[in-house]
């Protein structure tokens, strides 16, 4: 199916038809010369006063002083004090937190299969709640000696690869606030105290990636490395775990470097394609 432009005479400063039908006859027109300059914005990167006005068909005055407000309340800025108008913060705020409100685990999954396939090893997709670990996804080695998914599952954080990268990414205070009642221990090995979480998150953040050795199980072992969001802020983490015995320290950096190469592959995959007009730019 093809489609063919109308032909049919619009009137100056009309918007094409996208399918939305008829406005409603109770629809104010400041408020829907507000809506129709903020998608002028987003879809073109920049808007000038001159070129507001044509699009609403109005006075340039009135289009700065829209523009104005839409720059005062944070979907619109003002470039260097000139008559040209940029998104504001509070348009990418809006963006960001519909990709967030993607499926995580659809985006990852072909991520996590890959993984999986590349060390041989049970692949976790692994959130934070609370001060909790919840697995949410995952891949299961095909090796006869192997960990068992954990989906659905929530371990104390700090007992896990996953949940250390994803507390490591987290500032100091905002940790601690998830510990109003102590630790829980799992294993002999798990940390016990707040104080001894954060000096190990310190050497994790540094690290890059998390281990954790028996601490959640007497005979797991796993690696685990946090999933920003295209803001960079820490969303998931993946976790990559086997026998304690067959994950020794040798094999931990090519690990760490495959399963950051898959953390970056699905922040990549949250990231909405440039339109056509933002490449160009």
């Amino acid at each position: 199916m093809t489609e063919t432009a109308s032909t049919e005479p619009r009137e100056p400063g009309a918007e094409p038809d996208h399918g939305w039908g008829a406005a409603p006859p109770y629809s104010l027109g400041s408020v829907d010369n507000a809506l129709r300059l903020i998608r002028a914005l987003d879809e073109h990167g920049e808007l000038r006063v001159y070129e507001a006005a044509e699009l609403l068909g109005v006075a340039r005055s009135t289009a700065h002083r829209l523009l104005s407000t839409l720059a005062f309340r944070g979907f619109a800025e003002q470039r260097d004090g000139s008559h040209v108008y940029r998104p504001g913060p509070a348009l990418a705020e809006a963006g960001l937190r519909a990709i967030s409100r993607l499926d995580l685990r659809q985006v990852a999954r072909p991520q996590l299969r890959t993984l999986s396939e590349e060390t041989g090893e049970t692949v976790h997709l692994v959130v934070l709640e609370g001060n909790g670990a919840r697995f949410v996804d995952g891949v299961e080695s095909t090796q006869p000696l192997r960990v068992g998914l954990r989906i659905g599952m929530v371990l104390p954080a700090h007992a896990t690869a996953a949940g250390k990268a994803i507390l490591a990414a987290l500032p100091p205070e905002q940790v601690r606030d998830l510990y109003p009642r102590g630790v829980q221990a799992l294993t002999g090995r798990t940390l016990r105290t707040l104080e001894d979480i954060q000096r190990h998150l310190t050497g994790v953040a540094r690290a890059g990636h998390a281990t954790n050795h028996r601490e959640s199980a007497d005979d797991v072992a796993a690696v685990g490395v946090v999933i920003r969001n295209p803001a960079r802020a820490p969303v998931a983490a993946l976790a990559v775990a086997a026998p304690a015995e067959r994950l020794q320290p040798a094999r931990i950096p090519l690990i760490a470097i495959r399963m950051h190469r898959t953390s970056h592959a699905i922040t990549d995959a949250m990231t909405p394609p440039l339109a056509p007009t933002d490449r160009n730019r």
